[in-house]
């Protein structure tokens, strides 16, 4: 099967590594998601997650350092990777990709000369509202790149999708419906225009580009073109000299009832060309949620 004709991955979550998660949930619940309660990885991680229709938002912190060398693959482990990183500083870590099948995937993610570390596979309990306790059982196939560690990308396969996508966790007051784009910052933006070309195909090799992907878009910005893109609100903190995720668009039906909504909750925004961003960037996890309006037509996530 030619690149041309290989099924894209789409954007799947963003994770936001935060040192507070209850406090991160409470204030994202003010933004107008529902979360669900805080559940727990193998590797030591804590989770909680906004459930879209298409997509999600995963909030992570740490819960146990003596297990973050769990579930090793090819050298990264999954714990200790979000724990170095949350003692840098917070926000976005990694992004993952939706998949029905990592192994061909990475396969074809490998073929188009992306790093591969190799594949995970865990279980955690969650209990759905409605439902009895159970495990979810997922796999991962990792993407890291050890230059772009703020950069990089896992796939990851729900094998009981029933389990997140509920309906009562995919109802938000805000109106949201899928993540729409992931925007990186880079100083240098040609590895990271590289990497996403060589995984998406297209946009130029260096500069400010934009890459589409099977569920949404990833954006690259110099810090200098911040202001165009959103205007004065606050840049999240990145590490000097390290490209980073620093902005999550998030699509809803209403624009002016997510507006309406966010007002009636205290919660003041910047006003951008595409929606209105929340000002509070460390309350977000040090990234900037940011609410566009949904584009009719949209690619869907799929089973």
């Amino acid at each position: 099967m030619s690149r041309a004709t290989v099924p894209l991955p789409g954007i799947d979550h963003p994770l936001i590594l935060m040192r507070d998660i209850e406090a991160g949930r409470a204030f994202y619940a003010r933004l107008g998601f529902t979360v669900t309660p805080v559940g727990r990885h193998p590797w030591g991680t804590s989770t909680a997650l906004a459930v879209l229709e298409r997509s999600a938002l995963e909030l992570m912190g740490i819960y146990d350092e003596s297990l973050i060398d769990g579930l090793e693959a090819g050298g990264f482990r999954f714990g200790r990777h979000m724990r170095d990183a949350l003692a840098e500083r917070e926000g976005m870590a990694l992004v993952a990709l939706h998949s029905r099948d990592v192994s061909g995937d990475g396969a074809a993610m490998a073929g188009r000369g992306i790093a591969t570390q190799g594949r995970i596979d865990f279980r955690r309990k969650v209990k759905p509202p409605g439902l009895d306790w159970d495990e979810a059982v997922v796999s991962l196939q990792i993407l890291l790149d050890p230059a772009l560690p703020r950069v990089s990308h896992f796939l990851a396969q729900q094998h009981k999708p029933h389990l997140l996508w509920v309906p009562d966790w995919m109802r938000h007051a805000n109106g949201a419906t899928h993540v729409a784009a992931v925007t990186y910052l880079a100083e240098e933006p040609a590895p990271v225009c590289a990497r996403l070309g060589r995984m998406f195909g297209g946009g130029p090799a260096a500069f400010a580009a934009e890459f589409p992907t099977g569920q949404g878009h990833f954006r690259v910005l110099r810090p200098a073109d911040w202001p165009a893109a959103f205007g004065a609100t606050p840049m999240p903190r990145l590490t000097p000299g390290e490209p980073g995720g620093a902005a999550i668009d998030v699509a809803v039906r209403d624009l002016a009832a997510a507006r309406a909504m966010l007002a009636g909750e205290g919660v003041a925004t910047v006003e951008t060309a595409a929606g209105p961003a929340i000002a509070d960037v460390a309350g977000c996890g040090n990234v900037v949620i940011r609410f566009v309006r949904a584009c009719a037509g949209a690619a869907g996530r799929g089973a």
